[in-house]
C-alpha cells in the first residue's frame, strides 16, 4: 500500500450493488467485494424486489460482515433507483456502482483510492 495513506485514515468506499434476479451468482459478487485488500468498505446490497432469494443471502452475508448492508424494495423500481437509494444510504466518501452478476479484483478499490487521494 502506498505509504502517503495511513491505514488508520482510509476513506471509507460506499459499493453500492443493485439486485434482480441474479441469486445465483451474487454470493460470487459479494466474496469479491469482501475479499478485497481495501477493507474500508461498506457494501449496500439493494434489492430490488428480486423473484428469488436474495433477500436471504443478503442478510446471511450482513449476518457474517457487518460491512454489508441491505436495502430493500417491495416493489421493483429499476436499476437507476436502486442506484440512487444505495446513494442515500451510503456514509463513503467515495461511492463504487458494481452489478451484481460482476466481480472485482483483489486490488481494485485500493488502487482507486490511492489514485483519488494522491490526485485529489
Amino acid at each position: 500500500m502506498n505509504t502517503n495513506m495511513n491505514e488508520k485514515n482510509l476513506p471509507l468506499v460506499s459499493v453500492i450493488v443493485p439486485v434482480y434476479g441474479t441469486e445465483k451468482v451474487l454470493p460470487r459478487c459479494l466474496d469479491s467485494i469482501l475479499g478485497c485488500t481495501y477493507k474500508n468498505l461498506e457494501v449496500i446490497v439493494v434489492n430490488d424486489c428480486s423473484p428469488g432469494n436474495a433477500s436471504e443471502i443478503i442478510r446471511s452475508y450482513g449476518e457474517m460482515d457487518s460491512r454489508v448492508k441491505l436495502v430493500e424494495y417491495e416493489k421493483n423500481k429499476g436499476l437507476f433507483l436502486a442506484r440512487m437509494a444505495g446513494v442515500e444510504a451510503s456514509h463513503g466518501k467515495y461511492i463504487a456502482f458494481l452489478d451484481s452478476d460482476d466481480r472485482v479484483s483483489i486490488d481494485l478499490y485500493r488502487r482507486l483510492v490511492e489514485k483519488a487521494e494522491a490526485t485529489d
